[in-house]
C-alpha cells in the first residue's frame, strides 16, 4: 500500500496530501508519513520488532508453582513455600502469578485476599476502635452489651489517654443537649475549641443557629424525613413497573392506615376508584 501511495504521488501534477488521503481513505498525517518514507523504513516494517521482556521476581518460581499445582497442593501452601524458598518480590505479585496460573491453566478462580489469613494467639484479646467508641457513647447501662470492652476499659484508658478525653467531651455535649440550655452550648464551644475534636466544634459553630433551635424547641423534622424515606422506598420498588396512578395509590394507602378514622372498607373503595393526580 505504501509503495502504491508513493507511485500515485509521483503521478500527481499538483502535489497535495489531501488528494492521497481521499483516494486511499487515510488521514492527511498518515498520507504525509507514507509519502516521505524511505525504502529502508518500508523494509523495517516487515521485520519483526524485538521487544525486551521485563524480568519479574516470580519468573524463577513459575515451574515450581506449576508443578505444585499439578500435584494438588493448596494455593496457600504454595504461597508460603515460595516465600520460604527465598522469594524477594511483593506478596501481590506472587498472588497474581498463582491466580493467573490457576485460572488460565486449571480453570480455578480465587477470591481477593485469599492468601491473607490472620491468626492471633488465644491469649490475645481483639477489641476494635468502633466497639470502644460505641461503649463510651452509650449512656444507658442496660444497652451496654459488650462485656469484653467493659472488662478492659480501664486498661484501655490507661494505655490510650485520648479515650478518656473523648469520653469527657462527649459527656459534656450530651448533658448540654439533654438540658436544652443554649448558654451551656456556648460554654461547651469555648471550653473545647482547641481540643482533639476541634473539627467537630468548628462544625457546630457553622450551624449554630439551627442547632440552638433544635435544643430549644421540641419540634423536629423527623416525621417529614421518615415519610420522605417511605416515599423513596416505594418509588424504588415501583420503578419501571407501573405508572403514576399506581405509584400514587401505593404511597397513599400506607399513610391512610395511620388515620384515626381509618376503616378497612376505605382501602377497598380506594382500590376500585379511579384516581387522577397532577404531576
Amino acid at each position: 500500500m505504501i509503495i502504491d501511495i508513493q507511485k500515485r504521488w509521483e503521478e500527481l501534477e499538483k502535489k497535495k496530501y489531501t488528494t492521497i488521503a481521499k483516494e486511499f481513505s487515510i488521514s492527511n498525517i498518515v498520507a504525509k508519513k507514507y509519502v516521505n518514507m524511505s525504502e529502508e523504513d518500508i523494509q523495517l516494517l516487515d521485520s519483526p520488532k524485538k521487544y525486551k521482556q521485563r524480568k519479574t521476581a516470580t519468573d524463577d518460581y513459575i515451574n515450581m508453582i506449576y508443578k505444585m499445582i499439578l500435584d494438588g497442593i493448596k494455593p496457600e501452601i504454595i504461597f508460603s513455600y515460595v516465600i520460604m524458598k527465598g522469594y524477594k518480590g511483593t506478596w501481590k505479585s506472587l498472588d497474581n502469578r498463582i491466580v493467573y496460573l490457576l485460572k488460565n491453566n486449571f480453570s480455578i478462580s480465587l477470591s481477593m485476599g485469599w492468601y491473607i489469613k490472620y491468626k492471633y494467639p488465644d491469649n490475645i484479646i481483639i477489641i476494635k476502635r468502633n466497639e470502644i467508641l460505641k461503649y463510651i457513647t452509650t449512656k444507658n447501662e442496660k444497652t451496654k452489651k459488650n462485656k469484653t470492652v467493659e472488662k478492659n476499659i480501664q486498661i484501655i484508658k490507661e494505655r490510650y489517654p485520648i479515650i478518656t478525653e473523648l469520653e469527657k467531651i462527649y459527656d459534656s455535649f450530651y448533658s448540654t443537649i439533654k438540658e436544652a440550655d443554649t448558654d451551656q452550648l456556648d460554654k461547651f464551644i469555648d471550653n473545647y475549641r482547641e481540643s482533639v475534636l476541634k473539627g467537630f466544634i468548628e462544625g457546630i459553630e457553622k450551624d449554630i443557629a439551627p442547632i440552638k433551635n433544635a435544643i430549644s424547641y421540641p419540634y423536629s423534622s423527623g416525621f417529614v424525613e421518615g415519610n420522605n424515606n417511605k416515599f423513596k422506598l416505594i418509588k424504588r420498588i415501583l420503578y419501571g413497573r407501573s405508572k403514576i396512578v399506581n405509584l400514587f395509590r401505593k404511597c397513599y394507602i400506607p399513610f391512610l392506615m395511620n388515620n384515626k378514622d381509618f376503616k378497612l372498607i376505605d382501602i377497598l373503595e380506594h382500590k376500585n376508584s379511579t384516581i387522577s393526580c397532577a404531576v
